[in-house]
């Protein structure tokens, strides 16, 4: 795993999460984010949780990018978050930067307060592609939309090496309508301010 020129000094690390329920693909999506990082000269680390149950519980992936070593390989405080739910929403939150985005599937998650919040109908983009599944290929569309690490190429080779080739039109055809939407959303989104309340 190489340095990559794409950190600046005040900023050598870069945290995703990808979290929704076991099913999916939460973790295949963070081991693609993975590859497709090595392609572009990072050192990578990444981890998964998941609950008990195959499908249905909670999954959630993490990928660290930096430009040196990566010394804990834990996400604590994240640059984009990705929830496909409104609990990996809703308990993933208090753990962004303030600066930090995220990117929600919005026929899942409704009324999302925090820091940048990119709405994207991530399973109707993997529906109308021909592939109810690939919400997380959806998904890594947009992560690379915001991402300023991560070159759309690499994410679709990392795909094209993961996914088998009866899937993979569909997939891409996900990745790259998220990917599309998600630009033209970046475009307008404005942090959410949040006032304090006076006591």
């Amino acid at each position: 795993m190489n340095n990559t020129e794409s950190f600046s000094p005040k900023n050598s690390r870069y945290e995703i999460r990808v979290a929704g329920l076991g099913g999916q693909g939460i973790i295949l999506a963070g081991i693609i984010l993975a590859e497709a990082a090595i392609l572009d000269g990072c050192h990578v680390a990444q981890s998964q949780t998941y609950g008990a149950e195959t499908r249905g519980g909670s999954a959630i992936s993490d990928v660290i990018l930096s430009s040196i070593e990566i010394d804990y390989p834990r996400a604590s405080r994240l640059d984009i978050l990705v929830a496909l739910t409104q609990q990996a929403g809703d308990l993933n939150l208090s753990v962004m930067k303030p600066e930090g985005v995220v990117i929600v599937d919005a026929g899942a998650v409704h009324g999302l307060l925090g820091p940048k919040v990119a709405s994207l109908h991530l399973q109707q983009i993997a529906s109308e592609a021909g592939e109810e599944r690939a919400i997380n290929m959806a998904a890594l569309g947009a992560v690379a939309a915001f991402c300023p690490l991560l070159s759309p190429d690499s994410l679709v080779k990392a795909i094209t090496k993961r996914l088998p080739p009866a899937k993979l039109a569909a997939n891409l055809l996900a990745f790259n309508r998220a990917l599309t939407l998600a630009k033209q959303v970046k475009k307008n989104l404005e942090p959410v301010k949040i006032e304090e309340s006076e006591v």
